[in-house]
């Protein structure tokens, strides 16, 4: 499949590598100016794919606000969510070889604000700056042992257990409103597909979970009522 276009191109805002850690903090001076001279910046709306899976490896993705997820197509069109991407997060960069492709798929879950970078300008970068490109590989590889942990758990997970750990997944990388609510709005389909369950048995498992007041939910909004008691569930995979 061809990936959405984005919505809209921006200006370049000058300071917008202070939003990405890893860059402000390794860069010299010479590379953010490098960075902000080629950089272009657009506004993805909700719902658009950044880039597929297998899709030629052209461009880093830097994200200045917003949150994405990271997933792979699954059988019967059943896709599984495997991490979530937010604010001053890095994209792509396990893509920038020689003739690579992106090893996951990458789609906006609210309206994202990101820059884009070639990736043969920041893997000359990277080649210089042998720190930065430390930093950005040991990210990835301590986000990959959290993957593997995560889906080596699943396997082993009933639908409660993984129901359960889906939504402190999602309470761990987004947070909770002051009620307890969780701050991102996902759909069934998605909790779904983090959880690696079907749909129904997502909404299933809601109903008991409300029945046990652990859950409120009321459309794609989720109260968590007893966070201890959702860790209790899982708690022999922690």
């Amino acid at each position: 499949m061809k990936a959405q276009t984005f919505q809209k191109s921006v200006e370049v805002e000058e300071d917008f590598i202070s939003a990405i850690p890893v860059l402000d903090k390794y860069c010299t001076s010479n590379q953010k100016r490098l960075l902000r001279e080629s950089a272009a910046c657009h506004i993805y709306k909700k719902n658009n794919v950044i880039f597929y899976d297998f899709q030629p490896a052209s461009f880093i993705y830097l994200i200045f606000k917003g949150k994405l997820k990271l997933w792979l197509e699954g059988i019967h069109s059943h896709d599984m969510i495997v991490s979530f991407i937010k604010d001053g997060d890095i994209i792509g960069y396990r893509g920038c070889g020689q003739n690579t492709t992106y090893n996951l798929s990458a789609t906006t879950i609210e309206d994202s604000c990101i820059y884009m970078i070639s990736k043969d300008v920041f893997n000359d970068i990277t080649k210089e700056n042998q720190e930065l490109y430390q930093q950005i590989l040991w990210g990835y590889i301590t986000q990959l042992g959290k993957v593997e942990r995560r889906l080596r758990n699943m396997a082993e997970m009933n639908v409660r257990e993984k129901t359960a750990d889906a939504i402190l997944l999602l309470m761990h990388e987004f947070g909770v409103e002051e009620d307890q609510s969780l701050t991102i709005n996902l759909s069934r389909e998605e909790i779904a597909s983090i959880a690696g369950i079907s749909t129904d048995r997502v909404v299933k498992q809601f109903s008991e979970f409300e029945e046990e007041s652990l859950l409120s939910v009321h459309g794609h909004s989720i109260k968590v009522m007893d966070k201890p008691k959702l860790e209790l569930i899982v708690n022999r995979y922690r």
